[in-house]
């Protein structure tokens, strides 16, 4: 029987439009919760490194080893985010959402209670497990019930949430490490995580989707081969790069990662959209988001590192250094929109290579140099941060405009995996350099990373010509895609207004001189500074590290 209620039943008018509007505000609350979250507790991350080695479960461990309370937090978020987001579309986001924060919270308080390294890098990889449920589930759910008019806005918000949690972690980690210990920088995301959890139980719910599950086995397999090559890259300098051991994490992880992407081929929802990476214009985006990660997660892991123990600036002021760097990332994401709204993301994305890259040579030169350091050091952060925040939403933008109307959620997805690789590899490599550097003269194992990290700049940069540009618009201006601001689930809100990439255009050579010119610079670079020209004091040793880094057991290890 049906019950039809009377006008005198119904209630006030005003009380839907009141608890709609408080429900909107919960969710927005959560979701942008959620994402500056997972970045503040990756900000956290970087910022225990440099103190890491003068605690007790740190003592003795390698710069090799302790690089993993970073990594092993980035391998298991890259490789699963794709099925995550699946799960989330099978299961439901709100539960998918639950249940990711209620496993980040148990981890995030097991890292903090961690007795011993091992325990404390197992808890880092539930994390990153956690993290990978998380966000897809957040914006997914944030998406699916804000009307189309407000969707630019809610991703432009979720967007800046993640850049604002990356600047508070900054301002007030170094605090909390220098007077509570590094276990502090964790809490955080304990008591965060808790309050969104309770938080998100109170979340609209939404009918899941039908179909299969994901490949669950092929998402295992891909996150053992990662974990695999990382590991032979982190510890190869240590165990001999033809020692069984190291030869036997390539081998192995090369082995599972060609099993996922076999069983990627053949599945329905794969752990890798193979058919994404076939495309040219979206391999071309997707490298440059791999190439984005290799940067900016080594420049986010290494400033404490050089800031701390070989510039020798206090723990308490280390992340207000290099609180600019996610200040310009969060500014510039913002600002992107409307210059790829008129001239697509080529434009910004090449700002951004020669932003980045100049920004980075002004670093190096301070870092050889007697320059004030920190004088030099917090102008030039800014500038990689806007530098990066162009690479970072014009990568986005090409990857998931060249994925079709019907694509833009898979594309966004699996660009965000390439950069977390990117990032996982390039932090393992930087870890190398740094135990074993390839150059001489001033700080060699700094300076290698740095030279490495303005090559793969400018190799980003040259990909960048190659972004098809986007299709003349025949009223003479362009239009938005209303199926763009429907669909996107992107980290920037300038993918709401971006216009479909139509054509494939060669870039002008203006351009490749500039490119070539960046590329120039860096070899004459790196090759003056392999003859010691640049060089103008001498080699700075301390506690017998070739790069400055203290040893255990030397008199620099002692607070």
């Amino acid at each position: 029987m049906t019950v039809v209620p009377t006008r005198a039943a119904l209630p006030d008018r005003a009380a839907p439009a009141i608890w709609s509007r408080r429900r909107t505000i919960l969710l927005i609350t959560v979701t942008c919760g959620a994402s500056a979250l997972i970045m503040g507790d990756v900000i956290a991350a970087t910022l225990i490194l440099p103190i890491m080695g003068r605690t007790l479960i740190g003592a003795g461990a390698s710069t090799a080893d302790l690089q993993w309370v970073v990594g092993a937090a980035m391998i298991p978020y890259a490789a699963l985010l794709t099925t995550c987001g699946q799960l989330a579309d099978a299961l439901g986001r709100a539960r998918m959402l639950v249940a990711g924060l209620i496993l980040f919270t148990a981890a995030a308080l097991a890292a903090t209670a961690a007795p011993t390294l091992p325990l404390l890098l197992a808890a880092r990889a539930l994390q990153g497990a956690a993290a990978a449920a998380i966000i897809p589930a957040s914006l997914g759910l944030l998406l699916a019930h804000i009307t189309l008019t407000r969707r630019a806005a809610a991703i432009g918000a979720w967007s800046a949430a993640a850049g604002l949690g990356g600047v508070f972690m900054h301002s007030t980690g170094g605090w909390l490490a220098d007077q509570l210990g590094w276990r502090a920088l964790l809490a955080p995301s304990v008591l965060i995580s808790l309050a969104l959890v309770c938080a998100a139980l109170a979340l609209p719910s939404a009918p899941s989707a039908t179909g299969p599950l994901p490949d669950l086995l092929g998402s295992t397999l891909l996150l053992a081969g990662i974990a695999a090559l990382v590991m032979a890259v982190s510890k190869g300098q240590h165990w001999g790069w033809r020692a069984p051991l190291t030869i036997g994490c390539i081998g192995g992880g090369a082995a599972l990662v060609m099993a996922a992407l076999w069983r990627s081929a053949r599945h329905a929802r794969p752990a890798l959209d193979l058919q994404l990476w076939r495309q040219p214009t979206f391999a071309l985006g997707g490298s440059i988001s791999l190439l984005y990660g290799a940067v900016s997660f080594t420049l986010l892991a290494l400033a404490p590192l050089l800031l701390h123990q070989v510039w020798g600036i206090g723990i308490a002021f280390v992340g207000l250094a290099i609180a600019p760097i996610s200040a310009g990332v969060v500014v510039t994401a913002l600002l992107a929109g409307r210059v790829i709204r008129r001239h697509g993301p080529r434009p910004v994305t090449y700002a951004g290579v020669l932003v980045a890259g100049a920004a980075t040579l002004w670093v190096l030169a301070a870092a050889m140099s007697d320059q004030p350091r920190l004088q030099v050091w917090i102008p030039a952060s800014a500038l990689i941060g806007c530098g990066l925040g162009a690479i970072s939403t014009g990568a986005s933008a090409a990857a998931a405009l060249s994925a079709g109307a019907h694509r833009y959620a898979s594309a966004v997805g699996a660009s965000m995996t390439a950069r977390q690789v990117g990032g996982a590899l390039g932090v393992a490599a930087a870890t190398a350099i740094l135990q074993q550097p390839p150059l001489t003269g001033p700080l060699p194992g700094y300076s290698a990373v740095i030279v490495a990290l303005i090559v793969l700049t400018a190799v980003t940069g040259v990909l960048a010509l190659f972004i098809a540009p986007p299709a003349p618009s025949t009223t003479g201006a362009s239009t938005p895609s209303p199926s763009l601001v429907t669909a996107t689930p992107d980290l920037s809100p300038l993918l709401t207004a971006a216009a479909p990439f139509q054509q494939q255009h060669l870039p002008r050579p203006d351009l490749y001189a500039i490119a070539g010119a960046l590329v120039n610079a860096t070899g004459v670079l790196l090759a003056h500074h392999r003859t010691g020209t640049l060089a103008a004091h001498p080699p700075l040793h301390r506690g017998g590290h070739p790069t400055g880094l203290p040893t255990p057991g030397s008199a620099d290890t002692a607070r």
